[in-house]
Parts: C-alpha cells; sequence; structure tokens
C-alpha cells in the first residue's frame, strides 16, 4: 500500500526531514529496500549497512541522523515506530461476520453478529465468541469456553473446556490451550492419573505462538497476565502464574505451579523448576534452568541457574582451565609430585 513520507511521519508522530511528498511503496530491510521503500535503523550498529542501503527513506532517531543522507522520519523509539507502520500498511483479514455453513455451533453457544466462525470450526455448549473475533479454519472450542472480544486463533487452534481467552488476543496455529497437565500419582510402580479440574485463563492482549500449549490446573486455575506474549513451542505446565508483560521465548518450559512475577522473560530453551517463585523483571537468559526462586530485578544465567555476572566470572575460569591444568602438570613434574593418570 503506497503511502507519503508525510503520511507515514503523521502517523507515527514523527519529524519529516526530507521531501514529505514522496511515495513509498511498503517496508523493506536495509539490504532488500529500493528507492520505493521504507527501511529503519534501530540500532547504531548498523549505520554502515544504512548509509550503503538503497532505500528511498529511513526511519531514525534524531541520534542516528547526522550522517544519514536519505530522507527521513525522525522518531524518539524506532521499533515501536515500525511497529505501528506495520500495523498500518498490514492488509485486513478479509473476514466476513457469521458462521460459515461447515461449522458446527452447538445449542447454548453464543456467538457475536460480528464474529467470524471459519469453515469446519466446532464451538462447544455454553461457550461464547465475543464481538470481533475470529476463528480461521478448523478450531475447536470446547465446552462453556470464552473467546473475548477481537481475539484471532489462527487454523486448528484447541481450547478445552473451560477455557478463557481476553480480548484481542491472538492463538497462532496447532496451539492447544486447556489440556490436562502431566500429573500422575504414583504407587507401586503404577501412575495414577490426576483428573484436572481447573482451567487455563489468558488475558488481554495475550499471543501464543505456533505448537505452544497452557494447560489447565489441577483444581485452581493456570493464568497468563495481560500483554504477556509466548513464542513458538513453549510448554506452560498446570496451575502455572504468569504475570503481566512476560516474554516466553522458543522452547521455554514452565514446571508446574511456578509462579513468574510481571514482566519476566524467559530465553529460549530454558526451564524454570516447579513450585518456584519468579520476581518481577527477572531475565533468565539463553539454556539455563532455574532451579530455585530468584529476587525481583536479577538477571540469570546457566545450569543451575546463577547471578549472571557469577555465571560469566565461571565461564572465563572454564574457558582458562586448560591453560591451567597444564601449568599445574609443569609445577607437579617439577617439584617430583606429579599424580596425572597421563603421565603413567
Amino acid at each position: 500500500m503506497k503511502s507519503t513520507l508525510g503520511e507515514l511521519a503523521e502517523l507515527v508522530s514523527g519529524e519529516v526531514r526530507g521531501d514529505p511528498t514522496r511515495t513509498l511503496d511498503g517496508v523493506r530491510t536495509l539490504s532488500e529496500a529500493t528507492s520505493d521503500h521504507l527501511s529503519f535503523l534501530s540500532d547504531p550498529r548498523y549505520i554502515d549497512e544504512a548509509l550503503a542501503s538503497s532505500a528511498g527513506a529511513l526511519l531514525a532517531t534524531a541520534e542516528m541522523a547526522e550522517r544519514l543522507a536519505q530522507d527521513l522520519i525522525l522518531v524518539g523509539h524506532v521499533p515501536l515506530a515500525l511497529s505501528r507502520i506495520l500495523a498500518a500498511l498490514t492488509p485486513g483479514d478479509g473476514a466476513t461476520p457469521g458462521v460459515h455453513a461447515t461449522a458446527s455451533v452447538a445449542e447454548g453457544a453464543r456467538v457475536s453478529p460480528t464474529a467470524s466462525v471459519g469453515p469446519f470450526c466446532i464451538v462447544g455448549t455454553g461457550s461464547e465468541i465475543g464481538e470481533g473475533a475470529l476463528l480461521e479454519s478448523h478450531v475447536v472450542v470446547g465446552e462453556d469456553c470464552l473467546v473475548g472480544a477481537g481475539s484471532r486463533l489462527h487454523p486448528q487452534v484447541v481450547l478445552y473446556r473451560g477455557s478463557v481467552l481476553g480480548e484481542r488476543c491472538i492463538l497462532h496455529a496447532g496451539v492447544v490451550i486447556g489440556g490436562d497437565g502431566f500429573g500422575y500419582a504414583t504407587a507401586e510402580g503404577t501412575h495414577h492419573k490426576l483428573e484436572h479440574l481447573g482451567r487455563a485463563v489468558l488475558g488481554d492482549d495475550v499471543e501464543v505462538g505456533a505448537g505452544s500449549t497452557v494447560d489447565r490446573g489441577v483444581l485452581g486455575d493456570t493464568k497468563i497476565g495481560d500483554g504477556t506474549k509466548i513464542d513458538n513451542l513453549v510448554m506452560v505446565a498446570h496451575n502455572v502464574e504468569v504475570g503481566r508483560g512476560c516474554l516466553l521465548v522458543a522452547q521455554a518450559g514452565l514446571a508446574g505451579s511456578a509462579r513468574l512475577g510481571d514482566g519476566v522473560v524467559v530465553a529460549g530453551q530454558s526451564g524454570i523448576i516447579g513450585h518456584v517463585k519468579i520476581g518481577d523483571g527477572v531475565v533468565v537468559a539463553t539454556k539455563s534452568a532455574v532451579l530455585a526462586a530468584v529476587e525481583a530485578g536479577k538477571q540469570v544465567a546457566g545450569i543451575p541457574a546463577t547471578d549472571l555476572a557469577d555465571w560469566r566470572r565461571q565461564q572465563a575460569i572454564m574457558r582458562r582451565l586448560p591453560d591451567l591444568r597444564s601449568r599445574l602438570l609443569r609445577l607437579e613434574r617439577a617439584t617430583g609430585e606429579s599424580q596425572d593418570p597421563e603421565e603413567e
């Protein structure tokens, strides 16, 4: 969709440096952009690439603009401005309100006249689909579920009985909300299933990536706070509570009854053991295993996870181990006290 530089600047409350009447046809990366495109510079590390780019115009901050020759939109926060522009340029979903002829809506279910229920969807008894919600093809909404206004469920999403989605949630393909958790009572070598009678409850503006799962509680609810974003292939176990505005990155796993405060970041392939409390603003580095409670504001890394500064010191020492071992062997040989089996 074509727009002028001035129109895009107005959209993000930015300042134009250059020709506000320049017409641009979409947004591209620095390396892919031509003179017809808008691009962006969000990190000074890419200033040389920006200088070499053929982009017709750039989004940038005033601090990064001094060396740039292109037309510019100057903003205070480039990623935020970019998100608004991309949202404005994204085509609509094209959905028509109503229930597709191949969909099945149980008696007693309530579907807003402004909602769209796509081909081969199933909506169970007692469930409610809110205003403007969109269920794409083959979505299954079990009994007594709530899908909040403006939420979008991509193909093959499954909501088990009693699951609750707030407003403006986005669930990508293959997401399962409210399945039974991994809970068993083991006696004399036999695993006896614990029936899960709770729910999975997601707040407003939650996004869940493709293939991720949020299990229902055993008795209480599993809860995901407003504005939390969950990446692809993330597992949230039964009775977990995740605060507002958290980020759970791909292949992270939260074990049962873990408690995460607001603004927690769990990086990719990290795990958090069950029944621990993670304070507000904690950052868990990639491939870490959190085996104990973490105080608010801490950054942790490693297996088991420890304070990030301590972990970095440990890694520095580990890199020096071969050299330290060689020095120790030389000292032992010099004193005639070598006991290294490789020396025998």
